[in-house]
C-alpha cells in the first residue's frame, strides 16, 4: 500500500521500498488465490459445484478478476507517479469492473446458492453483503475525492477499496489452515477475513498523521 507521507524516523526511500514490497506481496498472493479459485471457473471445470447459478459465479469471477488486476496496477501507477493518463483510465476500469463484481456478488449472496432450504440470511450472508456494500461505498468516496481533486483523500479511499478486494485472497488462503473456518463456530472467520485487513490498513494509513512533529516537546507536563 502506498502512503502519501513518510513514517516517523524512516527515510522516504526506505518507506517507498516497504510499501512497494507490500504491494508486490498482495499481487503475488492474489495470483495464487486466482489460480486456486477463479481459474477452475474460467475454464468451466467446476460447473457441477455451482448448480443453477454457475453463470452468476462466472460473472462474479469476471468482475473480481478485473478488480484484482486493475486495482493492483492502479496502485502501482499511483505509487510510481508515472503514466497519469493510464492511471486515470485504469482507475475508471477498476471502478467499472468492481461495481459489476460487487453487484454480482450481492446477487449470488442473496440467491439460494449454497444455502439450506428456507435459509435466506446467515452470518456468512450478512458478512459478504456488508463486504460488497463497503467496497461500493469506498469506491464511491474515492471517485468523489478524485472528481473534487482531493487526491490524497482519493488515494487513501482507493487503498481501502483494494484492501477489501484483497481480503477475498486472504479469506481463501487462510481457509486452507486447518480448522480456522470453525473459529467462533464458523461465524467469526468470515467477518475477520475482511475486517482485520481493513483495520490493519487503516492503522497504516493513519500512522504518519499521529507521528510527533519535529521540534515538538517529548512530553507534556
Amino acid at each position: 500500500m502506498a502512503l502519501n507521507k513518510e513514517g516517523p524516523g524512516i527515510k522516504h526511500g526506505s518507506w517507498k521500498t516497504f510499501n512497494g514490497l507490500i504491494l508486490a506481496l498482495a499481487m503475488i498472493t492474489s495470483a495464487i488465490a486466482w489460480w486456486m479459485i477463479a481459474w477452475p471457473v474460467l475454464i468451466f471445470a467446476n460447473v457441477a459445484n455451482h448448480p443453477g447459478h454457475f453463470m452468476l459465479t462466472f460473472a462474479h469471477m469476471f468482475g473480481g478478476t478485473g478488480m484484482m488486476v486493475l486495482g493492483g496496477l492502479n496502485l502501482y501507477l499511483a505509487f510510481s507517479g508515472k503514466l497519469h493518463l493510464l492511471h486515470r483510465w485504469a482507475g475508471r476500469l477498476y471502478l467499472a469492473f468492481g461495481t459489476f463484481g460487487s453487484l454480482s456478488a450481492i446477487v449470488v449472496t442473496l440467491s439460494p446458492a449454497h444455502k439450506s432450504a428456507g435459509t435466506v440470511f446467515t452470518s456468512s450472508t450478512i458478512s459478504l453483503l456488508m463486504l460488497a456494500c463497503a467496497w461500493l461505498a469506498f469506491a464511491a468516496m474515492g471517485w468523489r475525492a478524485a472528481n473534487n481533486r482531493r487526491f490524497p483523500s482519493h488515494s487513501q479511499w482507493m487503498i481501502r477499496s483494494y484492501v477489501l478486494v484483497w481480503s477475498f485472497v486472504f479469506c481463501r488462503i487462510a481457509s486452507r489452515v486447518s480448522d480456522i473456518d470453525e473459529l467462533g463456530g464458523g461465524e467469526a472467520f468470515i467477518w475477520l477475513s475482511w475486517v482485520l485487513p481493513l483495520i490493519l490498513a487503516e492503522i497504516a494509513l493513519q500512522w504518519p498523521k499521529g507521528s510527533q512533529k519535529r521540534g515538538s516537546p517529548q512530553s507534556i507536563t
